[in-house]
C-alpha cells in the first residue's frame, strides 16, 4: 500500500542527530547555533502565539480576528488569556479569508489579526495587511503548513512563523522559526522565551527514534502489513498512525510547550534551514498536478489559491468513506484524517452558492514521492471514475 506521506527528513539526517544528541549528552557541544537577524527559534508555532501574546499583555476581552479553521491548540492558548477569537471564513477556492469581512469585523476591541496559511497553499495578504494596518492592528501569520524555503511573509506583517513539527515540510521533527519585524516586541519575546526551562536532550531522541520508525513504517511493505493487521482486529488505523505524529498529544497543552528547544534541536533546526532542497516543493507541485489531472475544479480545494506549496492534497466529495475504502482496496491510503483542524463559528452549510471552507467532506490524497509514473496514472483515474461533483 502506498502510505499517505512520509517524513521529510532522511535516515542520515536522524542519524545526524542523533549525534547531536549524544555529543550534547556527553558534553561535547560546540557554540550554540546562530540564527539570521529578527529570526528566533522556539519550541513550536503554539510556543510562538503564547509568547507573542504574553509580551502583548493584551486586555481580557480584547478581540483577535482569525481563520476560522485551525488546529485546536491554537485557539485553546487564545482561550488562555482571556482573549475573544472572532472567526473569520475561508475559501474553499482561494484558501484565503476576505478583506471585506475584516474591516466589517473591526471593533475598537479588535487588537490582533491572525492569518492562517492551510494545506500549503499561500494566500494574498496584501488587501488583509491594508485593512489591518490602516486600523492599527498586530498581525501574525501562522505559516506552520507553508513553508516552502522563499516566502518570508509580507514584510509589514510583525510576526511570521514557522513550523518544523514531525510532519511538516523540511521537518527538524520539533522546533519553530519566529521571524518579528518589530525590534520591541522582537526583545520581549525573546526575554520570555530565555525564561523557559530547556527541552530535555532525551525528550528529542525520543522523537529521532519515533521518526526512524515511522521512515521504515511509510516503505510499501511494512505499511501494507500494519495496515492488514489493524484490519484484521478491528482496528482503527487513522488512530494507530496518528498516535505517532501528534506533536503534543493530550491535555493542558499550555504546560507541554512552554519550554525552549535543546541544542539538538537547534543543531537540526539549523541544518534544515541551511540545506533545504527547493526542488522538492517543485516535485509535489507536480505531482499534485498529476494527481489532479482532469478532476472537477469543484472537487478541488485551493484550485484558485494564487501560490500552492501542496503539502496535502485534500479535495472534497460527496462520501468520504467510500471513496477512501475504494482506493485503499486498490493499494492507496487516502484518509479523512490527516489533519487536527477544527472548524469553530457558524457555517452556514445551506447555502449552495457558499464558497466558504468545511472539513467534513474532505479526503486527503497520498502524498508519496516515491510513487511510479504507472501508480500516479491509477490514482487519477480510480479519482476521475469516483467522485461525484458537488
Amino acid at each position: 500500500m502506498i502510505a499517505r506521506g512520509r517524513l521529510d527528513i532522511r535516515f542520515t539526517e536522524l542519524f545526524k542527530g542523533a549525534l547531536y544528541c549524544i555529543g550534547s549528552a556527553c558534553g561535547f557541544k560546540k557554540e550554540a547555533p546562530h540564527f539570521s537577524e529578527g529570526q528566533l527559534p522556539c519550541l513550536s508555532v503554539r510556543t510562538g502565539l503564547h509568547l507573542v501574546l504574553a509580551a502583548l499583555n493584551l486586555e481580557p476581552g480584547d478581540e483577535i480576528l482569525v481563520a476560522d479553521i485551525n488546529i485546536p491548540d491554537m485557539f485553546a492558548i487564545i482561550a488562555s488569556y482571556h482573549l475573544k477569537v472572532v472567526p473569520l471564513p475561508i475559501d474553499k477556492n482561494t484558501l484565503g479569508i476576505s478583506a471585506q469581512q475584516i474591516e466589517a469585523t473591526i471593533t475598537p476591541k479588535t487588537k490582533l489579526l491572525l492569518i492562517t496559511h492551510l494545506f500549503g497553499a499561500i494566500m494574498d495578504t496584501k488587501p488583509l495587511l491594508d485593512i489591518a494596518k490602516l486600523h492599527n492592528l498586530i498581525v501574525v501569520e501562522d505559516c506552520a503548513q507553508a513553508y516552502d524555503g522563499v516566502y518570508e511573509g509580507n514584510f509589514r506583517s510583525d510576526v511570521v512563523m514557522f513550523s518544523f513539527g514531525l510532519i511538516k515540510t523540511n521537518t527538524a521533527l520539533s522546533g519553530a522559526i519566529l521571524c518579528i519585524r518589530n525590534e520591541q516586541l522582537l526583545a520581549a519575546v525573546t526575554i520570555l522565551n530565555d525564561r523557559l526551562p530547556l527541552q530535555k536532550g532525551s525528550r528529542y531522541f525520543k522523537k529521532i527514534l519515533i521518526a526512524t520508525l515511522i521512515n521504515m513504517l511509510t516503505t510499501r511493505w511494512p505499511f501494507t502489513i500494519a495496515y492488514w493487521f489493524c484490519k484484521q482486529f478491528g482496528k482503527d488505523f487513522d488512530a494507530f498512525i496518528s498516535g505517532f505524529t501528534r506533536g503534543f498529544p493530550g491535555e493542558d497543552v499550555m504546560k507541554k510547550i512552554k519550554y525552549r528547544p535543546c541544542y539538538a534541536n537547534l543543531c537540526m533546526l539549523q541544518h534544515k534551514l541551511n540545506n533545504f532542497n527547493q526542488s522538492h516543493i517543485q516535485k509535489r507541485k507536480i505531482l499534485a498536478n498529476q494527481l489532479l489531472h482532469g478532476i472537477d475544479s469543484r472537487n478541488i480545494i485551493g484550485d484558485a489559491s494564487p501560490r500552492h506549496t501542496h503539502w496535502v492534497i485534500p479535495i472534497v466529495v460527496a462520501n468520504p468513506s467510500l471513496l477512501i475504502d475504494k482506493l485503499r482496496d486498490e493499494g492507496f491510503d487516502a484518509t479523512s484524517k490527516a489533519s487536527s483542524l477544527v472548524k469553530i463559528g457558524f457555517t452556514n452549510l445551506s447555502s449552495k452558492t457558499s464558497n466558504e471552507l468545511a472539513l467534513q467532506n474532505l479526503v486527503y490524497l497520498p502524498m508519496d514521492m516515491t510513487m511510479r509514473k504507472k501508480e500516479v496514472k491509477q490514482l487519477n483515474q480510480l479519482l476521475l471514475d469516483n467522485l461525484l461533483n458537488r
